[in-house]
């Protein structure tokens, strides 16, 4: 038995009007189409909804006890629909993103407000990945967020991946360590000091162990930590020194640390967007990546 979403507005509107003839005009079908829709309704449900005669029709005893579920239906139906329309186009919704800490602490912040402002019916939820690519992938994969921000992923071709921007790689390096003159450093220079390295997870790890295997030097860290915090506060101690992206750094207290660029070989970070490959994003969800991509071309 299959009952038509027309076939119950058509039987609301004749309870409510009394009239096959008023009834037909709200559907907007021909009043012999109606009378057709009620009768098979009539038929598929074994019940007599409306007694008729020359006056008009009226509702049954059945048809009565059927009239507020049906039209409970509709309604919820209806607001269904607004909801789902309002949460599929760019005038509302809400778009679910995961970023690694440097880029959720400096990158996303002033975007997420100005991105408000503009668009207040879509809420941005922002979450901070502590484990970099692997905790945002875990994310991505089990549909808690709509895409994230970070470098991209070897590993998995089930996603696909949207350059932002890139930033190089630099060296932290405590005053006392460093010549007042120096702007920059190599890598092999950088070897002859205790490294404090990121741990074997992170992506910047992962570069940093590249850049000295392309100048074939085994280094091995003095120690490693997975917080960009402690590794500048044991640079600040004079431990050692450490390597980050430049846009990780610069949202660090700096106080007596110098900046030095990386060079022989040059290394950059490639930041972007990762999401689903089999998965469509909502209207919402693309009109932030787009304001995004775009404020960054502006920058």
């Amino acid at each position: 038995m299959t009952i038509t979403l027309k076939q119950l507005e058509a039987f609301v509107a004749v309870a409510q009007t009394g009239s096959f003839s008023a009834a037909a005009q709200i559907v907007h079908v021909s009043q012999p189409a109606l009378t057709s829709m009620i009768q098979k309704l009539e038929r598929q449900l074994g019940l007599t909804l409306f007694d008729r005669d020359s006056r008009g029709s009226t509702v049954t005893t059945a048809g009565r006890e059927l009239f507020p579920a049906i039209q409970r239906i509709l309604v919820e139906l209806n607001e269904t629909v607004a909801s789902v329309i309002n949460s599929t186009t760019p005038r509302g919704g809400t778009v679910s993103i995961a970023c690694i800490p440097s880029i959720a602490a400096s990158f996303m912040p002033p975007l997420i407000a100005s991105f408000e402002r503009v668009h207040p019916q879509i809420r941005i939820v922002m979450k901070d990945a502590m484990t970099e690519n692997r905790g945002i992938i875990d994310m991505l994969r089990s549909g808690q967020i709509d895409y994230g921000i970070a470098s991209p992923s070897q590993e998995s071709s089930d996603l696909q991946f949207r350059l932002l921007f890139e930033d190089e790689l630099v060296a932290l390096v405590a005053h006392a360590a460093a010549a007042s003159k120096d702007h920059s450093i190599t890598w092999s220079q950088l070897a002859a000091h205790p490294l404090i390295g990121m741990s074997y997870e992170s992506y910047v790890r992962q570069m940093v162990d590249k850049a000295f295997a392309q100048i074939g030097v085994s280094k091995r860290p003095y120690t490693q930590v997975s917080l960009i915090t402690t590794a500048v506060g044991m640079v600040k101690a004079g431990l050692g020194v450490t390597v980050l992206p430049s846009t990780a750094a610069r949202v660090c207290n700096l106080e007596g640390i110098h900046l030095l660029s990386l060079t022989e070989p040059a290394m950059r970070r490639r930041m972007g967007f990762i999401y689903r490959s089999m998965t469509s994003l909502s209207p919402a969800a693309k009109h932030f990546m787009n304001f995004v991509e775009a404020a960054q071309r502006l920058a």
